[in-house]
């Protein structure tokens, strides 16, 4: 870490660190871009990148993991630290992440992952959020920007605020659900249907 973060970092929120990079992956912070490395510190505002073949694990404070899949972009948000569990809101406008939260203290943390078309909000544990930009949504060919949450573990309720239909779905273990452009998110179905690997799906 350069000294310029590093004296950046001390004086922000610190958040977590990087714990595993594979191929090219980038930090922005207050305008200045630095690869991403093994224990960089990570703030509250910073953007991190990965390139194409790329894929970048951070570990927060309380012991949640994210994993950013390649060519994915996130922006770590609004957090607060309590004394046994941490508050985030993460943004993410492109690509996948996954997300292992980490129950401290016996409390789920208020933990939400906000697309540009999507809000995912953490009751479980173990999930998958992707967005697309620029591809017909299956199902919704006229629709070209859509989010994908994928649930492995607990329950992530999913909402679209750019909907004018306030409907919360809640998306339990196995289940998938889509959210294409202002619609809600469609009812959940078992995970691998509308696979967010499959290949020839996007």
């Amino acid at each position: 870490m350069s000294a310029g973060l590093m004296g950046q970092a001390t004086a922000q929120i610190r958040v977590g660190s990087i714990a595993q990079v594979h191929g090219n992956a980038n930090v922005e912070r207050n305008g200045r871009t630095v690869p991403a490395t093994p224990t960089l510190s990570i703030i509250v505002g910073d953007e991190l990148k990965t390139s194409r073949q790329s894929e970048l694990t951070v570990q927060l404070v309380d012991g949640s993991e994210l994993t950013l899949s390649d060519s994915t972009s996130i922006v770590i948000g609004r957090t607060m630290m309590g004394a046994s569990r941490i508050d985030s809101a993460i943004a993410l406008f492109k690509g996948k992440l996954h997300s292992v939260v980490n129950p401290t203290g016996g409390s789920l943390p208020n933990f939400e992952i906000h697309t540009p078309n999507a809000v995912a909000g953490v009751r479980g544990t173990d999930f998958e959020t992707e967005y697309i930009g620029g591809k017909p949504c299956p199902g919704f060919p006229q629709c070209l920007r859509y989010t994908d949450v994928g649930v492995y573990e607990g329950i992530v309720e999913v909402r679209n605020p750019t909907s004018s239909k306030p409907i919360r779905v809640q998306v339990t273990s196995g289940y998938e659900t889509t959210v294409p452009c202002e619609l809600p998110p469609a009812p959940p179905g078992p995970l691998g249907i509308g696979d967010l690997t499959a290949p020839g799906y996007h």
